[in-house]
């Protein structure tokens, strides 16, 4: 999630940081809930953390797969080695920092605060779904409170151990290949939604967050704009008439509440939307909107950062909160100051960490880049 001159694709930092923003206020607003501080009906736009992380996976698989036939074509070939090398450099090292910090915050801090421990489960069995890419399983099992934001990190890791082999091995039938990872995973979720299989509640859990295939139209999108991209720029859905059609009907799902929005078709016809949206951000000379602003550039930059230490610092927030007497105080003020102080210091760990932390890890993973 850098901005790095290779392979950059303008607009799309931007996309990073607002999709981190929806996360971010999302869960602002369910501590506030827990806080008891606001209950009354809530704005779309601050329960739309899924769609965040929706937006993340489309971008995933559209930057991956866009990587990978940019490999084959200048390579006639993939490295595995290399892909897995930019994927460790760049998710693990804030990821097992996340999960210490975690196991610090979690075992020693809540016990002091609250009188009681916090880990009720064998911590053992906890790390080791971790260390085996699976902290999205992690999650479905027991409460991982800060170290929630890590299940998405586990979808991640179980496509790209599956995607990265799969376009090596069949890298002449590529368009083959994404055409049925989109039919297999859509019928797959559909499965599991309606639970068809009748599996425990648990892996229904497990296996309806997955979302692979968000990835699968990301990989799609990532595909068209690698290979047909001049062709793609004389057909209608990259005119200006169109990316306005997307763009508000990005808007309108964010700000307005359906009741059909649960409903897998119409996730799916959402996650097209924002493929469309990177697409023609990418590859159309003429935009609606200039996404690309330096503040906006920075904090697309950082937007792993933002992801990943929201919650560390929203648990710390809402446990400083919970302690203050707020009666009397405009309920709005506070939710608004919440979410600002929230927004204000989850920058401010994360540009720490990107600069002091994570660049150095990003220099390794530039080594194994085209």
């Amino acid at each position: 999630m850098s901005h790095t001159t290779k392979n950059y694709l303008p607009g799309l930092n931007t996309f990073r940081f607002f999709a981190a923003l929806l996360v971010i206020l999302s869960h602002g607003q369910q501590s506030l809930s827990k806080l008891n501080i606001y209950n009354g009906k809530v704005a779309s736009i601050l329960q739309r953390g899924r769609d965040g992380v929706e937006f993340f996976f489309v971008l995933s698989g559209f930057l991956i797969t866009y990587l990978l036939v940019n490999e084959i074509q200048k390579t006639k070939n993939v490295s595995i080695k290399a892909f897995y090398l930019r994927r460790v450099f760049r998710i693990w090292p804030l990821c097992f920092l996340l999960i210490t910090i975690g196991l610090l915050v979690l075992g020693i801090c809540y016990p002091m605060l609250y009188h009681k421990p916090y880990f009720e489960f064998p911590i053992w069995k906890w790390l080791v779904l971790f260390i085996c890419f699976l902290p999205n399983l992690a999650t479905t099992l027991y409460p991982m409170g800060l170290l929630y934001p890590l299940w998405s990190i586990g979808v991640e890791e179980q496509f790209y151990l599956f995607w990265a082999p799969l376009i090596k091995i069949f890298r002449k039938k590529v368009f083959v290949v994404i055409l049925l990872f989109i039919t297999f995973s859509s019928g797959w979720q559909l499965i599991i939604e309606r639970n068809l299989f009748h599996f425990d509640t648990i892996w229904v859990k497990f296996f309806v967050f997955q979302k692979f295939y968000a990835m699968a139209i990301g990989s799609f999108f990532g595909y068209l704009l690698y290979r047909y991209k001049e062709l793609y720029q004389k057909t209608i859905f990259s005119r200006i008439v169109i990316q306005f059609v997307v763009f508000i009907a990005i808007l309108l799902h964010l700000f307005i509440d359906l009741p059909y929005s649960n409903l897998f078709l119409y996730r799916f016809f959402l996650a097209l939307l924002y493929g469309l949206l990177i697409m023609n951000t990418v590859s159309t000379k003429k935009s609606i909107l200039n996404f690309e602003k330096k503040p906006f550039i920075y904090l697309g930059t950082i937007s792993y950062g933002l992801y990943m230490y929201h919650m560390t610092i929203d648990y710390l927030l809402r446990s400083i909160v919970g302690k203050l007497s707020l009666t009397g105080y405009n309920v709005y003020l506070v939710s608004v100051g919440y979410h600002f102080f929230l927004l204000l210091f989850t920058i401010a760990l994360a540009a720490f960490s990107f600069k002091y932390f994570e660049s150095y890890f990003l220099k390794l993973k530039d080594k194994y880049s085209l």
